[in-house]
């Protein structure tokens, strides 16, 4: 800005051409200090000096291109209206309605000429003054020629400055309207104001001619809005822009902005295939996933949709990366968000990425985040180093840890990683999906997550995790990415033809694009699927050397018995699989299996209930002897039984696996951990060199109709599973063994589209079908009650007005989760009258966990590492406002004041490891994790 005629901190010709009227105004002030307050003039010139600060060297090429291109490729003009916008954002301050809030300040305002009616202060809720703005906007653009209509467009975004964009009877204001001002006094200097925004921006009367004549679309004023909130917060930050009532002298705003250090965007430079593959992800000889996929990322015309479906250990993410380095140094994207089904999962690809971004990172810095509601637990992103702060009015401030660092660094960046808000705003974004999905969740400062998103190259792993429920964000957030022109990889083991089409669609939906069916019977896999202007595009890809084969049996016995024959299969040593649909039947699978093993078997149990401490060791120790690189030794006996968490987050590799039954990607998906690592097969004891998957949990009637566990159905719907087990069985009634990759898609495909009810299997397949129908269209409707519209060819007034502002909390996640009112808490045991850290944990065993008033840092952090998640059907209805009330009794005060544990819900056992709450036994065991046991119950 400070190069440009009126794009400069040296304000003082444009201030005095105010009227004293105008220079009366206030912006800012210290309520407990009247004297202490900032001018409103001054603060519109230091929000015109970080959109221009933002323009220039925080936006990717691509959001900038996405403005200018709505300007007929007038750069320029792009960049005048972005800083005229945010310099107007406030000027609804210029307001009795706004004004009046400092009496301290109101009496200068009142000597200036500026009159407070009764009226207006006691309306003055009436009328934020964000819709003040919007107003004075309109009244100003129509006093310059600008059609109402068109001015609209334009003044929506000041309008939107706050994370809502007011319903359309809310910017009606008849003129005179108390609050915002009588027209005599108050409306000159408010148009006054909008005269000196426009040219602290420079735009003139030719450029407002221009304007009259374009509407802009929503595509370019969501953007545009989430540029004028961040030019907010940082223009409203003290430790970058003081409050003060005298004028900011020449250069301290430029100087300012420097000092917060944002890193710019990231630009790759343009690099060989074998530059990428092999000095930035080590690859010398790539799959043919990896192969096709970069050269489709360098001839595809434009950014697409591109789905990849390939079995697990195929190389996805290397392939992605890659991918995503050639699309973002082509279409000038920013950086990468790498979104993941669970925190498990997000966790282990951070380490991926971090290690990537050392080889692709040159001398300048990036930023990088870890999103997830437990990220500040990873120690890889907390030992990161962190830079300045920033902060939205009414939000604590985060400390800065240094002012200036290193060049050529990844950093986690203090105002990019403070709040979940700016989640996706980092150049590098490792997360749990929920933080791309809540981009379609209707919601405050929901632009902030579109800006973030539109500069990047989005990779979405695992996307065939997502439900139901889940799919309809999903959708909407395709149709918007692809509205944005985002690139997107979508990666899965495989899907089927239906959902393919589904996520094609709302993809080109966003580009205004038929998208014909998909044909079903095309079963080539593995294969890519690009978006085109036909619709899409698909590439078969030859199977690379890697594939297997298994065999595949079933048990139907009870859990002793399925033990028995576990034990047997590990007899002569190697490493067994036992995975359960539930963490209920996995610890009953545990303690089976642990009250029959013999000297010599060890039994290893892995779910989501364990203290995150523990969970993670156990995870770490999994690596370490079943991981890629993990010598084996033949004689050893293992068997763990686990949860769906080994079917994601863990690269380990198993010589025989019992599963219960699960819908049929996934069954393949868990089998992608049998027999994985082919160089350790001539190692496998010899009765386990054919690999084997046994599925467990089912038992038939005389006419073979399987019935499942109860809780199994609850997980995965018993339709699901019936459709597994018809498709399996008509599988083997030809062969015993499934090979991958050759039967994968067909099996997939034959279980979601095509399977009808073996003879005898009706009455039981109606039933379940009907009601997993009504409950698939009942999530449908329940998730779209909250998301935003699709892009469309209006203002944004009235755009995303309803909705839950704790989007980057627990309500946030449940809203685009269709999840049980799960609650978390955090464990802490009564010993001898004490509150202390669990007497097992690693850290701090047995520590006082309420001395004096304020709880040590690092201790705190150990306290609050011991969480967990408790079974989601204790947190229904009244039982869960019960089960709440009693954990609130544990309240800790001296908890409050540390930011890790302020807040949280305590649950404190007893020296036993045990407690009873809300007609339920809690117990923690070591190895088994949180019992749960409803009191009575024998």
């Amino acid at each position: 800005m400070e190069d440009s005629k009126h794009h400069t901190s040296d304000i003082e010709s444009l201030v005095e051409g105010l009227s004293d009227r105008a220079r009366s105004l206030w912006a800012k002030s210290d309520f407990a200090d009247p004297t202490n307050w900032m001018p409103l003039f001054q603060h519109i010139a230091d929000s015109a000096m970080t959109a221009c600060h933002l323009w220039d060297t925080f936006l990717p090429q691509a959001v900038r291109g996405i403005v200018v291109s709505e300007f007929g490729g007038d750069e320029v003009l792009a960049r005048k209206v972005a800083v005229w916008l945010a310099a107007a954002h406030d000027l609804g301050k210029a307001s009795p309605a706004f004004a009046c809030q400092s009496p301290g300040l109101r009496e200068q305002v009142q000597d200036s000429g500026l009159p407070f009616t009764a009226r207006a202060i006691d309306n003055r809720r009436s009328l934020p003054h964000s819709q003040a703005s919007y107003a004075i906007l309109v009244n100003w653009l129509e006093s310059q020629g600008v059609p109402r209509r068109t001015a609209s467009f334009y003044a929506a975004v000041p309008l939107g400055h706050h994370g809502r964009f007011a319903a359309h009877t809310q910017t009606k204001l008849p003129a005179g309207y108390p609050p915002l001002g009588d027209t005599e006094r108050w409306q000159p200097v408010q148009l006054e104001f909008a005269a000196y925004a426009a040219r602290l921006a420079d735009i003139g009367p030719d450029d407002l001619v221009r304007l009259g004549g374009i509407r802009p679309r929503q595509v370019v004023m969501i953007p545009m809005t989430a540029l004028v909130i961040l030019s907010d917060w940082i223009a409203s930050n003290p430790s970058v822009f003081p409050v003060q009532s005298h004028l900011r002298p020449r250069g301290e705003a430029g100087h300012a902005l420097t000092r917060l250090a944002l890193p710019r965007p990231w630009s790759p430079k343009e690099a060989t295939d074998t530059e990428i593959l092999g000095e930035h992800l080590g690859i010398s000889d790539p799959r043919p996933v990896q192969g096709q996929l970069l050269t489709l990322a360098r001839t595809v015309e434009e950014p697409e949709l591109i789905i990849v479906e390939a079995p697990t250990g195929e190389g996805k993410t290397a392939a992605a990366l890659a991918a995503a380095e050639v699309l973002a140094n082509r279409f000038g994207l920013g950086g990468v968000v790498f979104a993941l089904p669970t925190q498990a999962t997000s966790d282990a690809m951070f380490g991926t990425i971090k290690r990537w971004l050392k080889a692709v990172v040159a001398a300048d810095d990036v930023s990088v985040v870890l999103a997830h509601g437990n990220a500040e637990f990873n120690d890889e992103y907390t030992a990161m180093p962190r830079l300045s702060p920033v902060y939205d009015e009414g939000e604590e401030t985060a400390s800065a840890a240094c002012d200036e660092c290193e060049t050529g660094r990844a950093i986690a960046h203090w105002w990019l990683t403070g709040r979940g808000k700016l989640a996706t705003m980092s150049d590098f974004v490792v997360c749990t999906i929920d933080q791309v999905l809540l981009g379609a969740l209707e919601s405050k400062h929901v632009v902030l997550r579109h800006l973030g998103l539109a500069g990047k190259v989005i990779v979405l792993d695992e996307v065939h995790a997502a439900d139901v429920y889940m799919r309809q964000y999903l959708k909407r957030m395709l149709t918007w990415l692809g509205a944005y022109h985002v690139p997107v990889i979508a990666m899965s083991a495989t899907l089927t033809p239906s959902i393919r089409h589904e996520l094609a669609q709302a993809y080109n939906d966003g580009r205004k694009r038929n998208t014909p069916h998909l044909d079903g019977a095309d079963l080539a896999y593995p294969r890519l699927t690009c978006t085109a202007e036909g619709g899409t595009a698909s590439y078969e890809l030859p199977a690379s050397s890697r594939s297997s084969t298994f065999v595949i049996e079933e048990r139907d016995g009870d859990l002793a018995d399925i033990a028995a024959q576990v034990i047997a299969d590990v007899g002569d040593g190697g490493h067994a699989a036992v995975v359960c649909d539930t963490v209920s039947r996995a610890q009953l699978m545990y303690d089976e299996l642990v009250d029959r093993r013999p000297d010599g078997v060890e039994v290893v149990l892995l779910h989501s209930r364990f203290l995150t401490p523990d969970r993670l060791t156990r995870e770490r120790m999994l690596r370490a002897r079943l991981g890629p690189k993990a010598q084996r030794d033949p004689a050893v006996k293992l068997i763990v039984v686990a949860t769906q968490v080994i079917e994601q987050s863990l690269d380990i590799d198993f010589d025989v696996m019992y599963t219960d039954v699960a819908p049929i990607d996934l069954i393949l998906q868990r089998a992608g951990r049998l027999h994985r690592h082919g160089w350790k097969d001539e190692d496998r004891p010899h009765g386990l060199r054919q690999a084997r998957l046994t599925l467990m949990g089912l038992r038939r009637d005389e006419l073979g109709v399987p019935t499942f566990d109860k809780g199994m159905c609850s997980v995965y719907g018993e339709a699901y599973l019936l459709a597994a087990v018809a498709t399996l069985d008509e599988h083997r009634s030809t062969t015993d063994s499934v090979a991958s990759p050759q039967d994968v898609a067909r099996l997939v495909t034959r279980a979601y589209e095509t399977i009808s009810p073996p003879p005898g299997w009706d009455s039981a397949w109606e039933r379940a079908q009907t009601a997993q129908d009504t409950a698939d269209v009942r999530r449908a409707v329940a998730a779209k009650q909250f998301q935003i519209p699709p892009p469309r060819p209006e203002s944004l007034v009235r755009w995303a007005t309803k909705g839950i502002d704790d989007t980057a909390g627990e309500r946030g996640v449940a809203q685009v989760r269709d999840s049980d009112e799960s609650i978390e808490v955090v464990i802490i045991q009564r010993i001898d009258g004490r509150l202390v850290v669990p007497k097992w944990s690693a850290e701090y065993p047995s520590e006082s966990v309420e001395n004096g008033t304020v709880i040590d840092d690092d201790l705190a952090r150990v306290v609050a590492r011991n969480v967990v998640r408790l079974p989601g059907y204790l947190g229904l209805g009244q039982q869960g406002g019960n089960l709440i009330a009693e954990l609130e009794d544990n309240y800790m005060p001296t908890w409050q004041n540390s930011t890790w544990l302020r807040g949280v819900l305590p649950m404190i056992l007893d020296n036993h490891g045990a407690t009873t709450c809300a007609g339920h036994v809690f117990r923690y065991d070591i190895d088994r994790g949180l019992l749960v046991e409803r009191q009575g119950k024998n």
